[in-house]
């Protein structure tokens, strides 16, 4: 893999799966640095006085210089020597003016955005083409990951809750702190959407090399069909000299554990010159082996699929399908939000959610508001209040146990899908969808307002 920048980040263009994964870029932080934040679960972030000249938005241009000082000093320091080739998730932290309005697992939630292509993928009779189109879901993630800034980390316990698409009903829970760990569950009439999210890193000196690990488990409703999902890996480029940017590489397999058909895409290394950037191809196989389907495309804007030979040449008339276009992205937006992703940050028009939920933080509205201070002194507080909670759970010997998800020690594991050690098994134990519904609430009263993801709210009252 060349280290060369490509020509598009050269010039300038913006350039992200469980989301989710991944330049310094805009005026701030690049689009690969806040997407290695975002599954980091970076805590004790450095806060600086946002009432200061150059932390004021739209100084842009002492902004930018201010960052690029604060990066070099960050990672060009001796005491990061140490650190080369080993997992510096929890080991780093950044000023809380280059993040966004956006918690982890807000940005986890993304992946619902074309949940239409699974209930395609479940009304079509062909095995090939559903799996094509559950290949196509796969790849749909990335396409909203091209942003600059970083999110906010979740407290242990904190949930976000959705309501999307036809009848789409989505829960994130952060099960674990130390490592950081969502686990997530979404379902409608038509999928079954599980997954538990615990990536890792390793730091080269001047790149950081992202694994996404994880645990993915999609089903279809009306075949049974059961789909697992190992994503690429990322390499960020740059982080301490020259212009950061990331390139997600090597193959993205999905295993249909149900029929025995699988489906390896292969995300192409960009090559000098922006040579490949973006560009994926492969194809769904059949139990024994053979190409069904071709599926190609870039990441970051469509899927195409054709039936094909063994060979992997299109079948003479075959029709060539788009299965998924990324939508267009809001031009100018400061945070260079997606539509979708102001619709995840938004509190009007929802029921009201669970005390827990991310849209109640009071330092993620804060921050919405423009108000930097306040929401790093909000921060701040929400990080001490969850110490305090771990050193009450030590006083009383008390374990601590998610909501909404269980941990299971011997699960059944598939193909393909990554050791217990490496991932644990968190399983959606269904009480969520037992809760009865909420009505719609008030944004005013659901924006900033009332959080509780604590075990032990009393003790939080003088805080």
């Amino acid at each position: 893999m060349s280290n060369a920048a490509p020509a598009d980040a050269q010039a300038g263009s913006s350039t992200g799966l469980f989301g989710t994964l991944y330049q310094w870029g805009g005026s701030m932080m690049s689009y690969a640095q806040q997407q290695i934040n975002s599954f980091m679960g970076w805590e004790d972030l450095e806060i600086v006085d946002p009432e200061a000249e150059k932390a004021k938005k739209g100084q842009e241009s002492d902004a930018t210089g201010l960052l690029e000082q604060e990066r070099k000093q960050a990672w060009g320091t001796k005491q990061f020597q140490q650190y080369i080739g080993a997992d510096v998730t929890s080991l780093l932290s950044v000023p809380v003016w280059i993040m966004e309005p956006f918690t982890i697992l807000q940005k986890a939630a993304e992946i619902m955005e074309y949940t239409d292509i699974l209930d395609a993928a479940d009304k079509t009779e062909d095995e090939f083409d559903r799996f094509a189109l559950v290949a196509a879901y796969c790849v749909s993630p990335f396409g909203s990951a091209e942003r600059a800034w970083k999110p906010f980390n979740p407290i242990l316990g904190e949930t976000y809750e959705l309501e999307v698409g036809a009848g789409v009903r989505y829960l994130a829970e952060q099960v674990s702190h130390h490592p950081p760990i969502c686990a997530a569950h979404a379902e409608n009439e038509h999928f079954r959407y599980d997954l538990v999210s615990a990536p890792t890193t390793r730091f080269l000196g001047n790149s950081l090399e992202v694994y996404p690990y994880g645990r993915t488990r999609i089903t279809l409703v009306r075949s049974g069909e059961v789909f697992t999902l190992v994503p690429p890996n990322a390499m960020v480029h740059n982080i301490v000299i020259g212009r950061t940017w990331v390139d997600a590489y090597g193959p993205m397999t999905i295993n249909c554990i149900t029929t025995g058909a699988k489906c390896r895409l292969e995300f192409k290394a960009c090559g000098w010159f922006s040579y490949g950037r973006y560009e994926f191809e492969g194809f769904v196989y059949d139990k024994d082996g053979v190409k069904r389907v071709k599926v190609s495309g870039k990441w970051n804007q469509y899927v195409d699929a054709v039936r094909c030979d063994e060979t992997g040449a299109p079948l003479p008339g075959a029709e060539v399908k788009r299965l998924w276009t990324c939508t267009p992205k809001p031009v100018g937006d400061y945070y260079s939000f997606t539509k979708f992703a102001h619709k995840l940050n938004s509190s009007e028009g929802i029921r009201a959610p669970l005390p827990s939920d991310s849209r109640r933080r009071p330092d993620r509205s804060k921050l919405a508001a423009g108000e930097m201070m306040a929401a790093g002194s909000e921060k701040v507080r929400l990080e001490e209040m969850q110490r305090a909670e771990r050193r009450e759970r030590e006083k009383r010997s008390d374990a601590w146990a998610p909501r909404w998800f269980r941990r299971v020690d011997d699960p059944k594991l598939y193909e393909g899908e990554l050791e217990l050690s490496k991932v644990p098994y968190w399983e959606f134990n269904g009480e969520y969808l037992k809760r009865q519904q909420q009505e719609v609430g008030a944004a005013t009263e659901i924006d900033g307002k009332g959080f509780c993801p604590w075990q032990y709210p009393e003790i939080h009252d003088r805080m």
